[in-house]
């Protein structure tokens, strides 16, 4: 009897033992567990930076990441530390309303996130995190945020591009005559004796034509309605924590042209505002 009462004492303190030791194994595990959550978790927030809470897009060097809170557009980074964005669509749609033909809304876009920033609704800013928008005629008027400032060069991205930030601000940026910056001048070519399918020159696409001063990053050509943007014109932001970086706009057409294959080039084009531009941090 003494056996059989001692025997399940015996086995009875086994069991604490294994037990125990069990919730030791498991209190291990699961410190594991969660530290490799947390491991997890910050990688995937140092996988991009982060301004007041809001996770910035950082492609790798020859990396296309989608933008975000947008109906299209893409960023692209080259080799050279440049970023493309392309196709970049915000409608009223990302706020309210669906179906077709919906409205577009103002862009507001983030150098340092390199991404779309929405806004509070369809005609708020957001509170913060942006740095230009886009609205107007084709969202090709760009505006600034409070806090950040636009200056032009009368010269090609490409050259400005390899400035130091402070050279480019301080000694060849120059102050827009006005915000929004955006239209530079109406062309109203050809002349009512000129042949039909008259082309621009060369010339129509530089800012600083002869006689005019500049007022902005885009000509209009009025007998076709078509927005074109300038090729000798670099437009600089200083952000608020007064990073400079080079912009240069290129196109508010969808894949970057007023017109596609397959399009009617007798009729003003139609696939806008598809913004297309490029920048870089100086």
């Amino acid at each position: 009897m003494e056996k059989l009462i001692s025997s399940p004492n015996t086995n009875f303190g086994k069991l604490n033992k294994k037990i125990a030791n069990f919730g030791f194994l498991v209190a291990i595990a699961a410190t594991l567990v969660f530290t490799s959550c947390e491991s997890e978790d910050s990688n995937a927030s140092s996988a991009g930076l982060k301004l007041n809470g809001q996770t910035a897009l950082a492609p790798n060097q020859g990396q296309t990441l989608s933008l975000t809170n947008v109906d299209a557009g893409t960023v692209h980074r080259d080799n050279n530390d440049v970023y493309t964005v392309n196709n970049y669509f915000v409608s009223q749609g990302i706020y309210s309303g669906s179906g077709n033909h919906i409205p577009n809304g103002t862009y507001y876009f983030s150098f340092y996130n390199n991404d779309n920033v929405k806004g509070a609704t369809s005609t708020t800013p957001p509170s913060a995190d942006w740095d230009v928008s886009f609205s107007g005629t084709g969202n090709a008027d760009i505006r600034v945020e409070g806090s950040v400032s636009i200056k032009y060069v009368n010269e090609p991205f490409s050259t400005v591009k390899s400035y130091a930030a402070s050279y480019a601000w301080d000694t060849k940026g120059v102050t827009p005559p006005s915000v929004p910056f955006g239209h530079n001048r109406s062309l109203y070519l050809p002349p009512a004796s000129a042949p039909a399918g008259h082309v621009l020159t060369s010339a129509d696409y530089l800012a600083a034509a002869s006689g005019h001063t500049i007022k902005g990053w885009w000509n209009y050509y009025f007998p076709k309605h078509i927005v074109e943007g300038t090729t000798d014109l670099t437009i600089l932001i200083q952000d608020a924590f007064g990073d400079v970086y080079a912009l240069h706009m290129i196109s508010v057409y969808q894949n970057g042209a007023p017109y596609e294959p397959g399009d009617n080039t007798a009729n003003p084009p139609a696939d806008y505002s598809w913004l297309k531009f490029e920048y870089k941090k100086l």
